[in-house]
């Protein structure tokens, strides 16, 4: 009769409170981790295995981590974007290679220089006087092997995976109907393993009013980073609707003119200049010095060929770093942008991991630190 009664529910408010407090502690600890998803085999191509992760502790090559650390930098970007979709990337534009189109009118010569650059012809490439490129080709080099990817090589498909966005995109616009004349080809080229080219079909008027032949020409040259439009005074008319791919770009950020089959005695920079001033919205001049040429490929001008390749190669190679250095501006941009627009139970998280990213892996002026311990999941 002296006993006191049990509380109704006992224990329950202490269980409640050390569940409160425990969901605080978790809410401030979990910032300084990576998202496991980022960490996982299953979502990235280029992850590790623990054992993997561990080793990294001990590892001092600084390209090694590099390597590593631009895997994960597009899944951390998209965490702190998510939720403003429009600006969240896929994995492989952070660190991907830097694709590269060459187009222009039918018979320019765009198979033929990418075969100067290959240093041969592609495997599917073809040579004759008529139009040879009947299909929109993709080329991802630096593979073991030279033929169409084969269909179980998701390795050097993925390279390629722009064609089937951009087909995607068509049907959308098209009423469903696809660009079919569309190949992935690997090459064994070793010097351009961080770029994929692309060899598009020459553009011809009489097949401009087809919805899915102009649609995938103008979504193709706007999701390459750099387009080498092919010109040469036979073939030399570009036409009014071609021109407007590229009148919202600029010269020498998103696309070049090259002068190919250029002879010294017949140039015609007049010429080229009027069908220049349909692409550009500006009142720019070309001058002859400071144009891209590509001398005909004959006995009289074979050492010159040889060294407009050299130099061409070397141009392309140039485009390399700046490509990177702008998608990172791009993604720091956005970054900033909506960082004060960032919500919810996870936004601290989200917070640092975004300031993080602006002044650490995004910061193109300073050089990036090597964190051992993000490879166990910790940042700190």
């Amino acid at each position: 009769a002296n006993q006191l009664n049990a509380p109704p529910w006992k224990n329950t408010p202490h269980v409640g409170l050390v569940l409160g407090y425990s969901i605080l502690l978790w809410l401030h600890i979990v910032p300084f981790f990576t998202p496991m998803h980022c960490l996982s085999a299953e979502n990235s191509n280029n992850s590790l295995s623990m054992f993997g992760k561990l080793s990294l502790l001990f590892n001092s090559n600084r390209d090694f981590h590099s390597s590593h650390s631009s895997s994960l930098l597009c899944c951390r970007y998209n965490y702190a974007m998510s939720g403003f979709q429009t600006h969240e990337v896929q994995r492989n534009y952070c660190s991907g290679r830097v694709r590269i189109a060459f187009a222009g009118s039918w018979s320019t010569g765009k198979t033929y220089l990418l075969g100067g650059l290959l240093g041969h012809t592609y495997s599917t490439a073809q040579s004759a006087p008529a139009p040879t490129t009947d299909k929109f080709v993709c080329i991802a080099a630096g593979a073991p092997y030279s033929d169409p990817i084969r269909s179980d090589d998701y390795e050097q498909r993925r390279h390629c995976e722009i064609m089937e966005h951009v087909n995607d995109v068509v049907r959308s616009k098209c009423g469903g109907n696809g660009m079919p004349n569309v190949l992935d080809v690997a090459d064994v080229n070793q010097e351009f393993s961080d770029f994929v080219f692309f060899d598009m079909i020459g553009w011809q008027t009489e097949y401009s009013a087809e919805c899915n032949y102009r649609t995938f020409f103008h979504q193709l040259i706007d999701k390459v980073d750099f387009t080498y439009v092919v010109w040469d005074v036979n073939h030399g008319k570009i036409d009014d609707q071609f021109a407007e791919f590229f009148q919202n770009k600029a010269r020498g950020v998103n696309y070049e003119l090259i002068y190919n089959r250029f002879t010294k005695d017949t140039s015609n920079m007049a010429f080229l200049n009027q069908q220049y001033a349909k692409m550009s919205t500006g009142q720019e001049i070309l001058s002859q010095m400071y144009t891209t040429k590509v001398h005909e490929n004959n006995t009289q001008h074979a050492l010159q060929f040889q060294d407009d390749i050299l130099h061409l190669i070397s141009k392309i190679k140039s485009v390399n770093q700046t490509v990177h250095d702008n998608r990172k501006k791009t993604m720091k941009e956005n970054l900033k942008l909506h960082r004060d627009k960032i919500t919810g139970m996870n936004s601290l998280r989200r917070l640092k991991i975004c300031d993080r990213l602006i002044e650490d892996d995004l910061n193109l002026h300073v050089k990036p630190k090597t964190h051992h311990l993000k490879w166990l999941g910790l940042e700190l």
